[in-house]
């Protein structure tokens, strides 16, 4: 078993490889349009994101749809960002001029050197 302090001198050995500024943009609660008669909710995030530095491990494999005459290409990176950040399922990560979509996260581990979280990108 470890201690607080050797799991804390661990996390500050992964950390030094957290090189890139990310954004994370905290999706809100939906919006329920009771006049649209789809049924469609309102995806919104907060106006302010939070600020950490992470390890973007490059996309494993990219799909490929048609959609409307044009190939979209959809891609699943990892992220690796400090144990005890605030990251959830449907938020919205900014790494310079990509956006990516936070899909998973292992928040709840019992060994946490930091946190892995899978995201989406949507080209």
């Amino acid at each position: 078993m470890l201690s607080a302090k050797q799991l804390t001198a661990i996390q500050k050995v992964g950390q030094k490889t957290f090189t890139l500024t990310c954004v994370i943009y905290k999706r809100q609660p939906f919006a329920f349009d009771d006049s649209n008669p789809y049924g469609d909710d309102t995806v919104a995030f907060a106006s302010e994101g939070s600020t950490v530095r992470g390890w973007l491990v490059p996309a494993s494999s990219v799909d490929f749809m048609l959609d409307i005459a044009q190939i979209i290409s959809s891609s699943n990176s990892v992220l690796r960002v400090p144990a005890g950040t605030d990251i959830e399922p449907g938020d919205k990560v900014v790494i310079g001029s990509d956006t990516y979509y936070c899909s998973e996260s292992t928040v709840e581990q019992t060994w946490p050197e930091w946190i892995s979280v899978r995201l989406r990108r949507v080209q």
